[in-house]
């Protein structure tokens, strides 16, 4: 229906965005830090390689690298942990654009590649949130040296220029109006954890109850362990070991916090 906005589509998704930074206005003050460093990289990349180094190939590389992993990519965190991810995935942008100018000879060849590098990317979102936010960059990265013209010569210039505006969005998602540092899981469940020892010592002595202040700290650390009000960065999402583990000690904080606010409550009944 016309009149209405899709819930899916991309109208939809700015509609979500807005009415977040409308109940919290740190949304939308994060979200213009992000535009400032992406653009400062992007437009500084692109006008010194043009006007500077008069490498048009490499400036064009030096703006979509900054923009495909910065405005076209969500990853999640504050503008240094996004900048750690994007050094790390450095050599991964190397070889697709590597792949993307090889392949582009023939268009199946392409096509093929494609359906590999997208399948490969969709896959490894598994990983994490940092690495499925970053997917539909490294994706990008790909697909763009295989429009045409067909180069394989300016390869070279190519990724000189890519990883150029990549180590300019590195820098300025590091050093440029940098956001508040968040807690990560491991220290929210550590403090959940000291604080259900303390709440157990209470509990052992008379008069068997916890003080109004503990009580509420218990209360606030149950709902701060819960994943969707933990920032998605520090969130334990990936497949691995450490973040089974904290995933699971977590719960048991909570559980734990829980069951010693049913013992207190009861302290208060007949």
């Amino acid at each position: 229906m016309s009149g209405e906005v899709s819930a899916a589509g991309p109208l939809g998704r700015l509609a979500r965005a807005a009415g977040r930074a409308r109940r919290d206005p740190g949304v939308a003050a994060t979200a213009g830090r992000r535009a400032v460093r992406v653009t400062l990289a992007a437009v500084t990349g692109f006008y010194v390689g043009l006007y500077g180094l008069d490498r048009p190939v490499a400036a064009t590389y030096a703006l979509f690298g900054a923009v495909a992993m910065a405005g076209l990519s969500r990853i999640p965190g504050t503008g240094r942990q996004r900048a750690r991810v994007v050094a790390q995935l450095l050599p991964l942008g190397w070889v697709l654009l590597t792949l993307g100018s090889v392949l582009a000879v023939r268009t199946w060849a392409a096509v093929l590649g494609m359906l590999v590098v997208g399948f490969l990317l969709a896959f490894g979102a598994a990983a994490g949130p940092r690495l499925a936010g970053a997917a539909p960059g490294l994706q990008l990265l790909y697909i763009l040296p295989c429009f045409p013209p067909y180069a394989p010569d300016t390869l070279g210039e190519r990724l000189g220029g890519m990883t150029f505006g990549l180590v300019l969005l590195i820098a300025a998602e590091a050093f440029v109006l940098p956001d508040p540092p968040t807690r990560s899981y491991r220290d929210l469940t550590a403090d959940a954890t000291d604080l259900a020892a303390r709440c157990a010592g209470r509990l052992a002595e008379q008069p068997w109850k916890l003080p109004d202040g503990e009580r509420e700290a218990a209360l606030a650390a149950i709902q701060g362990l819960r994943l969707s009000n933990v920032p998605e960065a520090e969130r334990p999402a990936g497949p691995s070991r450490r973040e089974r583990a904290l995933t699971h000690a977590g719960r048991a904080a909570r559980v734990l916090l829980a069951h010693l606010g049913e013992l207190d409550a009861r302290a208060d009944g007949p």
